[in-house]
């Protein structure tokens, strides 16, 4: 298999996954709490998310009084929200030695900040907690494509289980090109070394009969393609988008029914 080829004569990638397959999907939850206060504050969540070979933990700080630091950016009406990505050095397939002496984000973990900051916005029901801010702090200790969709979904499964209002939850995937005419689904770090490919996410669940009907709240493309490939491309993406959404649920509801168990 060379490293063009993406799949081999049984259909089958470089994982062994199909074409339109999802890699496996597991999320657990860390309460940590203090029985004498029963404050928000009291409380602190962490939600651990594997997604094939992507390792994602989120925090949720808040809804909280700003800090004196922070005073200014308070908003009379809604919360303000900060994204804060903290990519490990150990955590890339081709690890090299960082020239960043600073530990300043690098130009593409600010892009993803911006990016999540902007779509959960959207997503939060930010003016339930007015005069506020949340922090979203976001480790990623593995990364195996993909990772700007896991973070997303780390993200939002993080938001519901610290009981954020959100209008809905947000899944993510990404979709990749092969040969302008195929596609694969929730790439590895081959995949998206090689392939144009992109990154797309949903809010609830969308229909596949209209794609101008969708409820998609992200599109993130890594290249320029042909735009008669771009229906295709977001078919793929809310179909695995709508697959996902269902599994979340179902692990947020799973987990949440473990954490009452242990409480009583």
């Amino acid at each position: 298999m060379s490293r063009f080829d993406f799949y081999n004569s049984q259909g089958l990638r470089i994982d062994g996954r199909r074409n339109y397959e999802l890699k496996n999907f597991e999320s657990s939850l860390t309460t940590t709490s203090n029985f004498n206060n029963f404050s928000r504050n009291s409380q602190s969540n962490t939600t651990y998310l594997q997604m094939g070979q992507n390792k994602i933990l989120v925090n949720i700080d808040g809804p909280k009084e700003p800090t004196n630091a922070n005073r200014s950016r308070i908003d009379q009406d809604k919360a303000v929200l900060d994204i804060n990505i903290n990519v490990t050095k150990f955590s890339k397939v081709n690890r090299q030695v960082s020239t960043n002496s600073n530990n300043l984000p690098d130009k593409q973990t600010q892009e993803w900040e911006f990016e999540i900051q902007k779509l959960f916005e959207k997503i939060i029901i930010l003016e339930t907690y007015p005069k506020s801010v949340i922090n979203v702090s976001v480790t990623v200790l593995q990364q195996d494509g993909g990772i700007l969709a896991s973070i997303i979904n780390c993200v939002s499964i993080a938001l519901m289980n610290d009981s954020i209002q959100v209008y809905d939850i947000v899944s993510a995937c990404s979709v990749g090109i092969v040969d302008q005419k195929h596609y694969l689904l929730d790439l590895n770090h081959l995949e998206e070394q090689f392939l144009t490919s992109g990154t797309i996410a949903i809010i609830g669940n969308s229909s596949l009969q209209n794609i101008e009907d969708a409820n998609v709240c992200l599109l993130s493309l890594k290249d320029i393609f042909p735009l008669d490939l771009l229906d295709g491309f977001m078919m793929i993406g809310i179909k695995g988008c709508n697959t996902l959404k269902e599994i979340m649920v179902k692990q947020v509801k799973d987990m949440n029914i473990n954490k009452l168990i242990e409480i009583q």
